[in-house]
């Protein structure tokens, strides 16, 4: 269940169902400001995590997670999200290098070769000339299934590449990086918005994640800026 924490009037004590874009969230509000606002804030999330909220979606520039943990809730990650959005965005950076795709080489780096790098890759593969992969856990199954699939060239990990994908943490990448993971990604200078949501909304990643994750925000729905 989705909770939503918003700026407002009120002590925090009530949560009540809401509509947030045709997703159903359990919101409440409360004034954060003055001698009485983490006191407030501790209520809010008590309240949600009552109601059976355990994601919450927070305002912009909020950082009272803290106060939420202690409450058992947590944040909307983002990642998923994100990696859903890696070819495209893999592509937008391309172009910004003014690099053809059919000449250019992407690296998709992470921890393991799970499930997003692999449709990532298979995507990737009749597009650009050619990719790296490099994950100490599926990394090499991978590829031989890249090769044996597509006939693509994969070259080795420690080859060079104009744009980085990263699934999870890693410290080696050559070209523009583009992090996929965290709640505060690092996108290599682009960002991901959804123009059909109110301006203050737009470029709200974890609102984003919560519409596309509800079936609410397609790929027409979300524009690389």
């Amino acid at each position: 269940m989705l909770g939503q924490l918003i700026y407002g009037r009120g002590g925090g004590k009530r949560a009540e169902w809401g509509d947030l874009y045709g997703l159903r969230v359990l919101r409440c509000a409360a004034d954060p400001e003055g001698w009485l606002g983490e006191r407030r804030l501790r209520k809010a999330g008590k309240a949600l995590y009552r109601g059976g909220a355990l994601r919450t979606l927070v305002p912009d520039g909020f950082s009272h997670w803290d106060l939420m943990g202690a409450c058992g809730l947590t944040p909307v990650d983002p990642g998923p999200f994100l990696r859903s959005q890696s070819v495209p965005l893999a592509l937008e950076a391309l172009e910004r290098q003014g690099e053809a795709p059919d000449r250019a080489v992407v690296a998709l780096r992470g921890l393991r070769a799970d499930r997003e790098m692999a449709r990532a890759a298979a995507a990737l593969c009749p597009r650009v000339r050619h990719l790296i992969i490099s994950a100490p856990r599926g990394g090499q199954e991978l590829a031989r299934w890249l090769r044996w699939e597509f006939g693509i060239p994969i070259l080795p990990e420690g080859g060079e590449a104009q744009v980085s994908l990263c699934f999870q943490p890693v410290d080696s990448g050559t070209g523009t990086r583009l992090e996929l993971y965290g709640g505060r990604p690092d996108l290599g200078g682009l960002a991901l918005t959804a123009p059909a949501l109110a301006e203050p909304d737009r470029g709200d990643l974890s609102l984003m994640t919560a519409l596309w994750e509800g079936g609410f925000l397609g790929p027409d729905g979300v524009k690389i800026t």
